[in-house]
C-alpha cells in the first residue's frame, strides 16, 4: 500500500502535468488568433484566420512537455526563450511568449506578446501588477536585442495577457486593459502616441457559469471547463469555433481533460470539510460526474478497492463505503 508521501507526489506531478497541458493548449496558434483579436487593439480588425498568419512560426512554451516524444509541431509556439534573465534581478519564466507582426503598408509592426494563465483570482498579489511586473522586463530584455544604445525609438510594443479561470461570480466573464495614455495638463505637447504606448496588460476573466453572448467567452469556457464532456468540448470547438480536431490540438485537449487539477481540488478540497469516509465518497462521484477518468484513476485518487467503487457507483447497493 502507498504511504501518504507517495500519494501526494503522485497528485502534485498530476497537478504539474495540468499546468503544463493547460499551456500547450493555450499556446495553439488558433487559439492564440482568437485571445489576440479579443484583447489586442493592432488585431482587433482582422479574422482569426489572419491573425493566425502573423503569428511567428514556432513561439514558445515556458513548460516541461508531458508528451516529449510528440512531434506534430504545426500549430504550436516554441520560438522564442520563455526564460528573462536580468543582471542582479534573478530570472523570470513566462508561460508563453511570441512575437507578432502586424501587417502595414510601409512596414509590418511588431509586437511581443506574453500569455498566462491564472487559477486563483487572489494569490496574496495583485495580478495586475504582476502583469506590468513581465510587461516591464519584456521592455528591458530589448535592450542589445531590439535597440541599442540610445536607440529607444525602436523599442517594440509588448503585451502580457493574464487568462484567469475560476473567478468569483460577482466578476463573472470580464475582459479589462491597462495601458499606457497621455493626459495634458497645461497645454499640448506634440507627440505621437507610438512613442509612449509600449505597455499594455490585459485581465480576462472566466467564469463558465455565467453565460453571455459572447462568442470569445463561450469559446473560452468551453476550451477551459472543468465539467464538460471531452467529447461534446472537442465537437464544439469544431463545429462553433472552426478549431479543427485533429491529431494536433485534439490530442490535447484529451490531455488536459483527464489530467484537470480543478477535478482533484474540488473533490479533495469538498473531502476535508466532510470527514474521511465521506470525503471518499465525495472524490469518487466528482470524478464519475466527469466522464473524463477511468476507474482505476478514481480507484488510485479516493484511496478504495473497485468493490467500493461499484458501491458508489449503483445506488441498488445498501452498504456504504
Amino acid at each position: 500500500m502507498k504511504t501518504e508521501i507517495a500519494k501526494d507526489i503522485e497528485v502534485a506531478e498530476h497537478q504539474i502535468q495540468y499546468d503544463t497541458q493547460c499551456k500547450k493548449v493555450l499556446g495553439n496558434k488558433k487559439i492564440l488568433s482568437w485571445i489576440m483579436r479579443e484583447t489586442v487593439s493592432e488585431f482587433a480588425h482582422m479574422s482569426v484566420d489572419d491573425i493566425y498568419k502573423c503569428i511567428e512560426p514556432e513561439p514558445e512554451i515556458g513548460t516541461i512537455y508531458v508528451d516529449p516524444g510528440r512531434t506534430n509541431t504545426k500549430d504550436k509556439i516554441t520560438g522564442m526563450t520563455t526564460e528573462d534573465k536580468v543582471q542582479n534581478e534573478g530570472s523570470i519564466t513566462y508561460d508563453i511568449r511570441f512575437e507578432a507582426y502586424v501587417p502595414g503598408e510601409d512596414e509590418r509592426i511588431k509586437l511581443i506578446i506574453n500569455i498566462e494563465s491564472q487559477k486563483d483570482f487572489y494569490p496574496g498579489y495583485p495580478i495586475i501588477s504582476r502583469g506590468i511586473y513581465y510587461g516591464a522586463r519584456m521592455i528591458s530584455s530589448q535592450n542589445g536585442v531590439e535597440f541599442r544604445e540610445s536607440g529607444y525609438g525602436d523599442i517594440k510594443k509588448v503585451y502580457s495577457i493574464w487568462i484567469c479561470m475560476g473567478v468569483p461570480k460577482y466578476i463573472g466573464n470580464a475582459i479589462s486593459i491597462y495601458n499606457v495614455h497621455k493626459t495634458d495638463i497645461i497645454g499640448n505637447i506634440p507627440d505621437i502616441s507610438e512613442d509612449y504606448d509600449k505597455l499594455c496588460v490585459v485581465m480576462i476573466c472566466l467564469d463558465e457559469k455565467s453565460k453571455v453572448k459572447n462568442a470569445f467567452f463561450n469559446m473560452m469556457n468551453t476550451l477551459l471547463s472543468s465539467k464538460m464532456n471531452v467529447k461534446e468540448k472537442k465537437q464544439i470547438l469544431q463545429n462553433e469555433y472552426a478549431i479543427p480536431m485533429d491529431d494536433g490540438i485534439g490530442q490535447e485537449v484529451d490531455l488536459m481533460c483527464n489530467l484537470s487539477e480543478y477535478v482533484w481540488e474540488q473533490g479533495i478540497q469538498a473531502g476535508i470539510q466532510t470527514g474521511r469516509e465521506e470525503a471518499k465518497r465525495t472524490i469518487v462521484e466528482k470524478l464519475l460526474g466527469t466522464g473524463l477518468v477511468s476507474d482505476e484513476v478514481i480507484m488510485e485518487a479516493a484511496g478504495i478497492t473497485k468493490e467500493e467503487l461499484e458501491k458508489i457507483k449503483n445506488p441498488l447497493i445498501l452498504n456504504d463505503l
